[in-house]
């Protein structure tokens, strides 16, 4: 009882809206068996990532070009931020990017051309507007907004 208290406290404090067992989550969208939440604030990276698994959910984690494509294409719709941090780094070995809640290297790669180019400055990946929705290597410390990502299965529910 308490928990679901503090999840309604957090959900007005970063812009979540109210838990729906059918589907995705009010404010969510769905893509094949995901549902992405587009955050409306600005945290680090790891921040993100902490708000993320707070509501069963991850960093994004695009596993597949499809889903790259609808990141990158919702992300450019939206023209409301220069970046949104996504749910791969290369905090644990320089130049190996892995998914952050495996660490498992990389199956696609979307990195804007040129990119990764900040080498140790910067570790973690994030959509980017001028690169037309590409990924950037970025200093995990600046504030953007996030991309979450949850499973559901048949019936609605969430699985996280």
């Amino acid at each position: 009882m308490q928990f679901n208290y503090i999840l309604g406290f957090a959900a007005v404090l970063w812009g979540f809206e109210g838990v729906n067992c059918v589907g995705c989550q009010p404010g969510w969208n769905q893509f094949q068996n995901k549902c992405y939440w587009f955050s409306h604030t600005t945290r680090p990276w790891g921040e993100a990532e902490a708000i993320c698994l707070g509501f069963q959910s991850k960093l994004a984690e695009p596993r597949t070009h499809a889903e790259s494509a609808y990141l990158i294409s919702h992300f450019q719709s939206l023209h409301d931020a220069r970046f949104y941090w996504i749910g791969i780094s290369d905090l644990i070995e320089e130049d190996r990017w892995i998914y952050s809640s495996d660490q498992q290297p990389i199956a696609v790669n979307d990195f804007y051309p040129g990119e990764p180019n900040q080498h140790t400055d910067a570790n973690c990946a994030a959509l980017w507007d001028t690169g037309h929705g590409k990924w950037a290597d970025e200093p995990c410390g600046h504030v953007f907004r996030f991309v979450c990502e949850a499973e559901f299965d048949e019936g609605g529910d969430i699985l996280g």
